[in-house]
């Protein structure tokens, strides 16, 4: 009870808690009633919302509604607050490194020693070898597809990332050709495993042996190909820069060529490309600076231009992407000498179009939540 006799003490600072303690009526001056043996509370937390405990033996228990809410707020903050997502991506290996690892594999796989009959001991090699391919084969291709990050479970920024950099759909395309190819080796090899086991002399069992053998390559050969395209995503995915939501992150925005690049190198450690032409940043890159011991992020973006959203390329969708999804202070960048190629007067209209845009989106994000 001296716990909650604290806590009603702290309460007494806020106003908004004198006039809850004040209208309860368990309540007598600062002391709780006797009355009961259970104490609805009212905790004050940093969504603003307002959550039922129960004391039970001076401890707070959060009451079964309570309990589920918090779930499922759990929940939510693991599908659309976190990023880093593509730097957890499992290690793939080329599909030629995988046919031929799971080949030598398979063939130190011995017949079962209590099997004296030639023919049986043969059919029942044959079969357990191609069982062993079977699995050897499809083991890696299921990693792939379980541990791959759904779409729809990423970070809205992550989710344009991949769209923009892979193009909308292809993500989708080559994981679901992916788990095609594990499901197709997965048949093939338990029915030549089957027809092996079946075999009704030591010739013929090698020969289905052989054949489930060529039958297993020969589709990994052809449908393979969508493991090495799954291969090269994940190294541009693994390229993609870690922003760290909890570091103060400023982004710096502008047209084409105005020295964007120049200050994210000056300014941190970022070492972004440097030309004399537009368009010279291809992606999002990120610098750091340490400053009082204090740390803080740059984002260097791709250049806009003047236009509506419906006509910009994939560059600019990245720069309003970084805007858009990441709490990020903005810094417009001009070059008021128009060396750039752009006139200090064409400039400011693209930095007022983009500040109206984001200022909108918040509005909404507000007005959604």
């Amino acid at each position: 009870m001296n716990g909650v006799y604290g806590l009603m003490q702290q309460w007494q600072l806020l106003p908004s808690s004198k006039f809850l303690l004040r209208n309860s009526k368990h309540l007598h001056g600062k002391y709780l009633s006797r009355r009961g043996c259970v104490y609805p509370i009212v905790c004050f937390c940093k969504s603003l919302q307002t959550n039922a405990y129960e004391v039970v033996k001076g401890s707070y228990l959060p009451t079964t509604q309570t309990a589920q809410n918090l779930k499922s707020k759990g929940e939510v903050s693991i599908e659309n607050e976190n990023v880093g997502a593509f730097q957890k991506l499992p290690m793939v290996m080329p599909s030629v490194d995988i046919l031929y690892s799971s080949l030598r594999k398979a063939k130190k796989i011995a017949p079962t020693k209590s099997i004296t009959n030639v023919a049986k001991r043969e059919r029942n090699k044959g079969a357990k070898q191609l069982d062993a391919l079977m699995k050897e084969l499809a083991a890696p291709l299921r990693d792939y597809v379980d541990n791959f990050p759904k779409k729809k479970y990423l970070h809205p920024y992550e989710r344009s990332l991949l769209e923009l950099t892979l193009g909308d759909g292809n993500y989708e395309e080559v994981l679901m050709k992916v788990d095609t190819l594990r499901k197709k080796v997965i048949s093939v090899g338990k029915e030549h495993a089957s027809l092996c086991a079946k075999s009704l002399s030591k010739r013929e069992a090698e020969e289905r042996l052989n054949q489930g053998k060529e039958k297993l390559e020969e589709i990994f050969h052809h449908e393979g190909k969508a493991i090495d395209e799954l291969l090269d995503i994940a190294k541009t995915l693994r390229a993609m820069p870690v922003v760290d939501l909890k570091t103060p992150t400023l982004c710096l925005v502008g047209a084409p060529n105005v020295g964007k690049s120049s200050l994210v190198r000056i300014l941190s450690t970022g070492k972004p490309e440097i030309c004399n032409y537009p368009f010279t940043t291809r992606g999002i890159l990120m610098g750091h600076i340490a400053l009082n011991y204090q740390r803080f992020q740059v984002t260097d973006t791709p250049g806009l231009l003047r236009r509506h959203d419906e006509n910009r390329n994939n560059l600019e969708k990245l720069t309003l992407a970084v805007l858009s999804h990441l709490p990020t202070a903005i810094l417009y960048v001009h070059d008021l000498s128009g060396e750039c190629g752009m006139s200090a007067s064409d400039q400011v209209p693209i930095s007022a179009s983009t500040f109206c845009k984001i200022f909108y989106m918040a509005c909404s994000s507000r007005i959604t939540r």
